[in-house]
């Protein structure tokens, strides 16, 4: 009984897969709203499986590098400076949003650096542009 209950357990962990497993190199990912943020503050957003190291990242912390976190997968990507300006990353750090298409180039410590072949990036929002319900 205890067998056929970790098969079961570990097909389905296969088919829906496990954060933070690194890609292979020359794989084309996909990523829909992902968050730009300091790569210290989405190691710590992996690590506890919370959104606040995120929501409460500094830009004091990009002193490592920028990063992007796959809110759905809570997947970290670093993307390769030659395929998106650093200004465009920090206009959206913050509160911004990125969605692309790439190819994984290399990893750096478990972490896939990409080459993005589209993207569009989502600005955080300026300060009291949302006024709730009136």
């Amino acid at each position: 009984m205890f067998r056929n209950l970790l098969f079961l357990f570990c097909v389905f962990l296969m088919s829906f897969g496990t954060p933070g497993w690194a890609a292979d190199v020359g794989e084309e990912v996909e990523v829909s709203s992902g968050a730009i943020t300091a790569l210290s503050c989405a190691m710590e957003a992996q690590r506890t499986g919370k959104l606040d190291p995120i929501s409460n990242c500094s830009m004091s912390d990009t002193v490592a590098g920028l990063a992007v976190y796959d809110l759905a997968l809570k997947d970290i990507y670093l993307l390769s400076p030659s395929s998106v300006h650093l200004y465009e990353l920090e206009r959206a750090f913050g509160g911004g949003r990125i969605d692309f298409v790439g190819t994984v180039l290399k990893q750096s410590d478990g972490i896939d650096v990409v080459s993005l072949s589209e993207y569009s990036i989502s600005p955080r929002p300026k300060a009291g542009a949302f006024k709730g319900c009136l």
